[in-house]
């Protein structure tokens, strides 16, 4: 096995409780021809002096100051100054083992792959909960086979969505101009996924856990209205359309995917009709635009749908918007009120 350098990337906002933690995980690894890239973006806390502590104590260590981009801008500000072979994105807030770079470093040298996706646990920070995530075995294969045989298996294991789980060859992801989409606020992951894997030519999994994903429930963006939520996702759709279109066959994938938008799409109704500081009138016309989507109306017709969801989606077909806001108001009563 050769010796490639693995590019380490950590986007930083505010997160001087989390530093200390984080940069011990990443100099314990047992990978040793790494390099940390720390991005600073815009923290007004004590990130940026606690970073530069760190970077002065070891010569892999780089540390980026910029003015406030978002997720996206710092990891695409991490992308541009790596100098690895591999380059892989992890979170402050998370946790990796100690072994997460060698291993799935070896992988990737042993099947010349463009990128190997690892699995990982959840833990559940208010119920103190740790759960597995993983799939039942290690898989090796083609573009197409993995649409083919895998893209719905990670899709429902959730090991297809996020940047943290998976270690992708530098020059693959620059080659084909692969970044982080800055425009949107929301599940820009779950984008540059969609983007990503229509590229890749041979895909790894490795069904080993070695991140621990902290699960924040209170206070989640996922429970807030967050304005440019419904645009973040539907180009997360288009992507993923076109990802589709580049293979025959591709009903059930189509169908996986639409029932996935549809799913966030719905939760975005409810943020809006749950939005304490909006007029019905403001209500009604977001929702009215989420209505009149082609995109959504397209959808609806791939997207598998349960019971409750069948009745949302005959309000979103006949656009009655007044009914969906009611609707979604009562079921957030009864499940005592999580989003505002």
């Amino acid at each position: 096995m050769n010796n490639p350098k693995v590019s380490i990337v950590v986007a930083i906002y505010n997160g001087q409780k989390y530093i200390d933690d984080c940069v011990k995980g990443l100099l314990a690894q047992t990978y040793k021809n790494t390099e940390f890239i720390l991005v600073d973006d815009g923290s007004t806390d004590d990130s940026a002096a606690m970073l530069d502590r760190y970077a002065a104590s070891d010569e892999r260590i780089k540390v980026v100051h910029q003015e406030n981009r978002g997720l996206s801008g710092a990891r695409n500000s991490g992308t541009r100054v790596a100098e690895g072979d591999y380059i892989v994105y992890f979170d402050v807030d998370d946790a990796v083992t100690d072994h997460v770079i060698e291993d799935n470093v070896k992988l990737a040298e042993e099947h010349k792959a463009d990128v190997v996706l690892f699995c990982f646990w959840y833990y559940l920070v208010d119920e103190k909960i740790k759960k597995e995530n993983k799939m039942d075995s290690i898989y090796v294969g083609t573009n197409e086979d993995y649409f083919r045989n895998m893209l719905i298996p990670t899709m429902d294991n959730e090991v297809f969505n996020a940047p943290w789980n998976k270690l992708y060859r530098l020059s693959f992801l620059k080659e084909n101009k692969l970044e982080f989409d800055q425009t949107f606020p929301i599940y820009e992951d779950i984008i540059f996924a969609s983007k990503m894997f229509k590229y890749a030519k041979k895909i790894v999994i490795n069904n080993q856990m070695y991140y621990t994903y902290f699960v924040k429930t209170s206070g989640s963006l996922i429970t807030k209205y967050t304005s440019g939520y419904f645009a973040s996702v539907s180009e997360f759709y288009k992507h993923a359309l076109r990802y589709c279109e580049g293979f025959s066959d591709n009903e059930k994938q189509k169908k996986r995917f639409s029932t996935l938008y549809m799913k966030l799409v719905l939760t975005n109704l409810k943020q809006i009709s749950c939005k304490g500081d909006l007029s019905k009138e403001e209500k009604d016309k977001l929702i009215l635009d989420i209505c009149n989507s082609e995109l959504v109306q397209k959808a609806l017709k791939y997207a598998d749908k349960r019971k409750g969801q069948k009745v949302v989606g005959k309000l979103i077909e006949s656009k009655m918007t007044a009914e969906i806001r009611m609707l979604y108001q009562l079921i957030n009563k009864i499940q005592g009120g999580n989003f505002k």
